[in-house]
């Protein structure tokens, strides 16, 4: 089972969802091999419930996932916490509901959740709990506290870090964590568009359908981790890609897409 962690369902926080853009993420996970996708926007993106609307209305719910054309959709969020860092929150959609409504105090800059309160929170709703990128420049989720740290579940190698700092540094980073925190590593895309999908994801050794599956395979390290040749030219893309529909601001809901075919380019 072919998995990303790290996928966000929107251009950016402060735009709209758009169907087509959506169904083009699952199109482009399926062509380039992924059986499965964390879906963790951001906890405090505009249109963060429309995308769970949407996915209620359309798709079944078997597990702890939606199943869209065919790949596992799982719940989740990513969450700005005080002092930098990133958390990703991913559970049944009951859970993620719950903790996002729970969130409405934090969604500003100024009143960010404490990382020690959004564990305790994490916990309460039985939540699967990774580090997202934690030793991104300008974020640095290493540098919580460690006693606090070593409650998440796993730590999030990111296809962006390794395209910024390469991929023996991003790893090696990541790892010394994993082994000071004692906790295990997954891998995220972090992708914003769909060119992005397949280029890092982790092989799960089983089909996992819940959250609890999910925490007991990471565990157990019972997975692989995989990066495909063609990640740095993947993010590459996709950031153009983002760049150019960001300043057209001419992106809605509404706005079509015509870029299927670049998926058989970037496998």
């Amino acid at each position: 089972m072919n998995m990303d962690f790290h996928v966000h369902g929107l251009l950016s926080k402060r735009k709209d969802f758009n169907e087509e853009f959506f169904m083009n993420e699952i199109y482009f996970s399926k062509v380039n091999g992924l059986n499965a996708i964390v879906l963790c926007e951001h906890f405090n993106a505009k249109d963060f419930l429309v995308i769970y609307e949407f996915l209620e209305k359309k798709y079944s719910y078997d597990g702890d996932r939606y199943i869209v054309d065919g790949i596992s959709v799982f719940p989740a969020m990513e969450v700005s916490i005080k002092n930098k860092g990133h958390v990703i929150l991913c559970g049944d959609r009951e859970n993620v509901i719950n903790i996002y409504k729970s969130l409405s105090d934090f969604r500003e800059k100024e009143n960010f959740i404490e990382l020690e309160e959004l564990l305790d929170l994490a916990e309460v709703f039985d939540l699967l709990k990774i580090g997202a990128h934690p030793c991104r420049r300008g974020h640095k989720l290493c540098k919580h506290p460690h006693e606090l740290l070593k409650r998440l579940d796993a730590l999030d190698l990111n296809g962006k870090d390794i395209f910024k700092k390469g991929e023996a540094i991003a790893r090696d980073e990541v790892i010394n964590l994993s082994q000071e925190l004692g906790l295990n590593i997954v891998t995220g895309s972090d992708s914003h568009t769909p060119i992005q999908l397949g280029g890092i994801y982790t092989n799960l050794n089983k089909e996992c359908k819940t959250i609890k599956e999910l925490k007991e395979c990471i565990r157990n390290d019972d997975y692989s981790i995989k990066v495909n040749s063609s990640l740095n030219f993947k993010i590459f893309s996709s950031k153009i890609l983002k760049r150019y529909l960001l300043k057209a601001d001419t992106y809605d809901k509404n706005t079509k897409f015509k870029i299927l075919i670049i998926s058989y380019l970037l496998k």
